[in-house]
C-alpha cells in the first residue's frame, strides 16, 4: 500500500526558489538592489519555527532546491537564510557548513573581494584553506 513509505510533504512555499534567489540578490547589493527587504523578510520569517523545531527537514528541503540552482543567486540567499536561522551555531553544525561554503564559493567565483565576505564567512574561509594545507 505504500501509505508509510510516502516522503514527507514539503513545508517550504512552492516559490521558495523565487524567494532564495531575490534573497541572495538582496543580500549581496541591499543598498543598490532595489529589493525590499522587509516584504521578503516578512515571507522568510515565517519559516524561522520550521527552521527550528525540524532542522533535518528544512536543510532537506533547501539542499534540494539549491541543488538545482543554476544561477548561484537562491544559493546564496540559502547560505544567508542558515546564517540568520541557526546564528553562530551554523559554522559547528556539519549540517549547515555547505550552505555556507557554497555562499563563500559563490562570492568567490565572482571575483568579488574578501572585503565582501561577513565575518562569519572569512573565519570559515580561512578554516577551509587551513584544512586543504
Amino acid at each position: 500500500m505504500g501509505l508509510f513509505n510516502r516522503a514527507p510533504r514539503p513545508r517550504l512555499p512552492a516559490d521558495m526558489p523565487h524567494l532564495l534567489e531575490t534573497f541572495g540578490r538582496y543580500w549581496l547589493d541591499e543598498h543598490h538592489s532595489g529589493i525590499d527587504g522587509g516584504e521578503l523578510w516578512s515571507r522568510l520569517g515565517k519559516l524561522y519555527e520550521y527552521a527550528r523545531s525540524d532542522r533535518t527537514g528544512f536543510l532537506r528541503e533547501l539542499g534540494a532546491i539549491t541543488a538545482a540552482d543554476r544561477g548561484g543567486f537562491a544559493t546564496l540567499g540559502a547560505a544567508r537564510l542558515v546564517w540568520e536561522f541557526f546564528d553562530s551555531d551554523a559554522r559547528r553544525d556539519p549540517a549547515t557548513l555547505p550552505f555556507i561554503d557554497a555562499g563563500i564559493e559563490f562570492k568567490l567565483a565572482r571575483g568579488l573581494p574578501n572585503a565582501m565576505l561577513t565575518g562569519y564567512e572569512r573565519r570559515r574561509l580561512a578554516e577551509l584553506r587551513e584544512q586543504a594545507g
